[in-house]
């Protein structure tokens, strides 16, 4: 730039991209201020400014900054390189290879910075970013547009939940088979995105029963009308109204009554688990759960009366749900069938590294057509009943009505 020129004009620069306290032109004024020992610190900064102050460049003149800025980077400090990023990420005319420097910058707030650019960015370096970067990184990937099924792939891998929900929001996104596979190989990624997958309806019917108590309430609605079209597919195979419904013997179903009503919430709980076979986690999940579709499901399949589960519902949730909530609970234990009940507890008892190889697999174990607890299958003692030393739970023997 010759003596005569103007200072280029502010209005070429990109808006909205630089900190408040930043002003145009900053670098350059620095630079003719500064000591001899810290003007190369400064000079990428200072030419950065100008190469962005002009709307276009011819080649030539982007090799040149290219090589400027290949040799300047490494010395120019962590603050300058992210307002560097912030100048040269949302300009029409940046060099490609200089924006891939700074996506792979020490700084994750100066990567993050370049990934904004709207402009396409190699794809393995995107791959790269995802599996080995900072989370704010990843979420700058996940924020561009469009993306590569190998760089949603490397984000469903290594990202955290919250990064991935925003993909799952995005109609340019398909969620397939081999994204749910590899959530289900992160179990504490997919709890919490169950109910967003939900709503895609991208879940096969056996991962929402599994994830059954991490959805929210049109969630579960969903688990549970592919639990009962599961109950009409096996019932027009068998030909047998007999498989939709199952009774345990009178014994157990006292036993649990009495636990809930008198024997405490953890009394109820160890009830619940050895009866229905749940692991102890589960089944304290269920009490414990706020929405109450869960326990509702359990005593839909254990066969308890209206009368009891209603006992059951006021005395478990009556302290934390209202009335007319009650009232949905009463009326959805009338509406499910005991076998679609079933069905979902069967959910719950898989092992997860079962889900992770085939979410959609049968289960391992012979299905329980009689909607029952495996007890014949097993026999051990049953556990001792909490705050009852040596008082042992019920044998769960149960009754066959059908073949």
């Amino acid at each position: 730039m010759s003596k005569t020129d103007k200072h280029p004009s502010s209005s070429h620069l990109p808006q909205g991209s630089r900190p408040a306290a930043y002003k145009p032109l900053d670098g350059v004024v620095d630079l003719s201020l500064d000591t001899q020992t810290k003007r190369k610190e400064h000079l990428l900064l200072a030419a950065s400014e100008l190469y962005v102050a002009t709307p276009s460049h011819p080649r030539q003149e982007q090799r040149v900054f290219e090589e400027l800025f290949r040799q300047l980077l490494p010395e120019t400090p962590a603050a300058h390189r992210l307002t560097i990023a912030r100048l040269l990420a949302p300009y029409g005319d940046a060099p490609l290879d200089c924006l891939a420097l700074l996506t792979f910058d020490t700084d994750a707030k100066v990567a993050a910075a370049a990934l904004a650019t709207p402009l396409a960015l190699p794809e393995a370096g995107l791959i790269n970013r995802a599996a080995r970067g900072a989370e704010i990184v990843r979420r700058a990937i996940a924020a561009r547009s469009p993306l590569s099924a190998r760089v949603v792939s490397a984000l469903f891998r290594h990202g955290e939940a919250e990064t991935l929900r925003g993909l799952l929001q995005r109609d340019d996104i398909e969620i397939g088979d081999d994204l749910l596979d590899v959530l289900a190989a992160r179990p504490e990624v997919l709890a919490p995105l169950a109910s967003s997958l939900a709503r895609r309806k991208a879940l096969p019917s056996a991962m929402l029963f599994r994830l059954f108590l991490d959805l929210d309430t049109t969630g579960r609605m969903e688990a549970i009308a592919a639990a009962e079209t599961r109950t009409l597919s096996e019932l027009a195979q068998k030909g047998d109204p007999r498989i939709l419904s199952a009774h345990f013997k009178p014994a157990v179903l006292k036993s649990l009554v009495n636990a809930a009503l008198s024997g405490g919430v953890a009394v109820f709980a160890a009830h619940l688990a050895y009866t229905l076979d749940l692991p102890g986690d589960v089944a304290a999940r269920i009490v414990d759960d706020p929405g109450g579709e869960a326990l509702v499901v359990c005593l839909r399949a254990l066969g308890t009366s209206d009368t009891e589960s209603g006992r059951i519902l006021v005395r478990l949730l009556g302290a934390r749900l209202p009335l007319d909530e009650l009232r949905v609970l009463i009326r959805l234990h009338d509406t499910i069938t005991p076998r679609a009940a079933m069905i979902l507890a069967q959910g719950w008892r898989k092992a997860p590294a079962e889900e992770t190889r085939a979410p959609d697999r049968p289960a391992v174990h012979a299905p329980l057509q009689e909607g029952v607890a495996h007890a014949e299958r097993r026999a051990v003692g049953a556990p001792a009943q909490p705050g009852r030393a040596g008082s042992p739970l019920p044998q769960r023997t149960v009754r066959r009505d059908a073949g």
